[in-house]
């Protein structure tokens, strides 16, 4: 009798262990999770193809890599900055080189695990070319990209790019503005 009693009690007591699944998965704790919250911050490396717009044939298409960091201050705006380098070659076989380094604001709105970033960026550059430079020179770029959220650390995708580097001289007559445009392909660490 003492063995039935026991082996009652233990099929008794682990049968709870049957529901226990079911009970699990009808939980709502009401947190609904967002890809980025207040704080949550992420670093971009990006390598791209850099266009130039207003040069005619004088100048050809060159390569540029980028670096950024931003900061969330709510889900979707961000503050932050990036630096880039990038060279064209000239029609005589000269180097144009650039390094701009540029400060601003995000707006990320998401759908589901897709990222549609969208920044205006502002700072300085530096500029050589034909054994000149040209330091500092106003740098202004806007992007606009899409990222699909791989997991919660890395996104990967794509950004459009235009980018404005006037350069400005006592002489007016001197002034030139360097319009560049670039098709970014990116990747993204979250933390």
């Amino acid at each position: 009798m003492k063995k039935i009693t026991l082996l009652l009690c233990i099929l008794l007591l682990g049968s709870g262990f049957l529901f226990a699944d079911e009970a699990a998965d009808d939980y709502d704790d009401g947190y609904v999770y967002k890809a980025n919250g207040t704080g949550d911050q992420y670093l971009k490396i990006a390598l791209m193809p850099l266009i130039p717009l207003n040069f005619g044939n004088k100048l050809n298409v060159g390569g540029a890599a980028e670096l950024g960091y931003y900061r969330f201050l709510t889900n979707n705006f961000a503050l932050g900055g990036e630096v880039s380098a990038s060279f064209n070659v000239t029609l005589g076989n000269n180097a144009l080189t650039m390094i701009p380094i540029t400060f601003g604001v995000l707006y990320q709105p998401t759908y589901g695990k897709f990222e549609f970033p969208v920044n205006v960026n502002a700072g300085i550059g530096y500029q050589t070319a034909q054994n000149a430079s040209y330091f500092p020179s106003f740098a202004l770029n806007a992007e606009a990209g899409v990222f699909y959220r791989f997991s919660e650390m890395w996104s990967f995708g794509g950004e459009g790019k235009f980018l404005w580097v006037p350069e400005w001289f006592k002489d007016s007559s001197l002034n030139k503005d360097g319009l560049f445009a670039a098709v970014l392909i990116c990747a993204r660490y979250h933390f």
